[in-house]
């Protein structure tokens, strides 16, 4: 005889499948496609710890690493457990397949928590300008911490890139390793390096600083 089920049971069981489904389905290595155009791997980010690995190593583009230190309001005061969120286009200016506009659940995205120096880390590649328009190549980024609500900063930049203008340098001038118009060079094997440190703001509590 076939065993009998009964209704709850019969839920419990489907949506162990279903879960288990999802989850095999994330493991996959997914290509997506537009206009012929093939699309690499997501790279697998780690949240919580200071380094993130955003771009695959099969992602086309130029290979970056850019690092930095997050502080408190005084500027001086490294700031642990602050957590940064990062998006990006692809080197063509794309942010994905489907997702065409500027989303930041786009497919080169990723996160990490600065450690007890404030030191933060993420490897990617160098973005492409919007196919078109003249609007600097760029990385979007947000911060927030314990007392610290989530929120947007400047874009990482690059100097160099023609889309950047004299009033553009105005509105973001900051001093030495502060400013987001990042001053690239190259190692050895390749790779660009930036280095930008962050001075954050915009807290819900008392502020070291203020």
């Amino acid at each position: 005889m076939t065993p009998q089920i009964n209704r709850r049971d019969f839920i419990t069981q489907a949506s162990s499948v279903l879960t288990l489904s999802i989850v095999g389905l994330g493991a996959l290595d997914v290509i997506s496609c537009t206009n012929g155009k093939s699309f690499a791997t997501p790279a697998k980010t780690t949240v919580g710890t200071w380094r993130a690995q955003i771009a695959a190593d099969n992602e086309p583009g130029e290979r970056l690493v850019v690092s930095g230190r997050i502080f408190a309001p005084d500027g001086s005061t490294p700031m642990e457990g602050i957590t940064l969120y990062v998006y990006q286009t692809d080197a063509t200016g794309i942010y994905s397949a489907t997702t065409p506009g500027d989303n930041r659940n786009t497919r080169l995205h990723g996160s990490m928590k600065t450690n007890s120096e404030g030191r933060y880390e993420f490897h990617t590649i160098k973005p492409g300008s919007y196919p078109g328009r003249k609007i600097p190549a760029h990385i979007h980024a947000y911060v927030s911490g314990p007392g610290y609500p989530e929120y947007w900063i400047d874009e990482y930049w690059f100097e160099g890139d023609p889309f950047i203008t004299d009033a553009d340098r105005r509105k973001v001038e900051a001093p030495q390793t502060f400013s987001p118009i990042l001053k690239l060079t190259r190692s050895s094997d390749g790779v660009l390096h930036g280095v930008r440190d962050i001075k954050i703001e915009r807290c819900s509590n008392n502020c070291t600083g203020r």
